[in-house]
């Protein structure tokens, strides 16, 4: 999936207000170029859009922030460099706790502080752009390469043949001046 430069850019917030929300849930669905997300953008070529659904809601007491996204993104090969597609289609979820002894709540599964979200105007503020750029960024491979990838090289001619040097010949060498 691509996009032109001149696409406009998707209509969801970059933040939400938590007080207003958190209780009676909140869903987003479109499009988000990856310009729009500046830290994944540094690594990924930048013509990449994806469909991204968002749902914030409560289950069992606990506030939950799901993201569904699909698309494909280009990354450079770590060997060729020429671009390659890695698939980042996927289900992202994260919980949103009060307090950190919730944890134990969510099974594993990560998780926010509240107390960690920025403030504005005395608001909580979610931050849905950055927190679902953070788990693209987590969903790319490390050292990306193509599977049937090889390593450029240029040669410049023949490689001489080096004959390998007999350890004794220093030797036989002393031995004709010591005569």
């Amino acid at each position: 999936m691509t996009a032109s430069k001149n696409q406009p850019a998707s209509n969801q917030p970059a933040n939400i207000v938590l007080e207003k929300w958190a209780d009676i849930g909140f869903d987003w669905a479109g499009k988000v170029s990856v310009d729009e997300l500046p830290r994944l953008a540094a690594q990924v070529s930048r013509d990449g859009v994806l469909d991204v659904s968002v749902s914030l809601a409560k289950k069992n007491g606990i506030l939950w922030l799901n993201f569904a996204v699909a698309g494909v993104l280009k990354l450079p090969c770590q060997r060729c460099l020429e671009p390659m597609a890695v698939d980042v289609s996927g289900e992202y979820q994260l919980a949103i706790l009060a307090d950190e002894k919730d944890s134990a709540l969510v099974d594993g599964a990560e998780f926010v502080l509240v107390d960690e979200l920025n403030p504005h105007d005395g608001r909580k503020m979610l931050p849905l752009l950055d927190l679902l750029e953070d788990e693209l960024l987590l969903a790319l491979p490390l050292a990306p390469r193509h599977d049937d990838c090889e390593m450029l090289t240029d040669s410049v001619g023949d490689a001489p043949e080096e004959q390998p040097e007999n350890p004794f010949a220093a030797l036989a060498a002393l031995k004709g001046r010591l005569n």
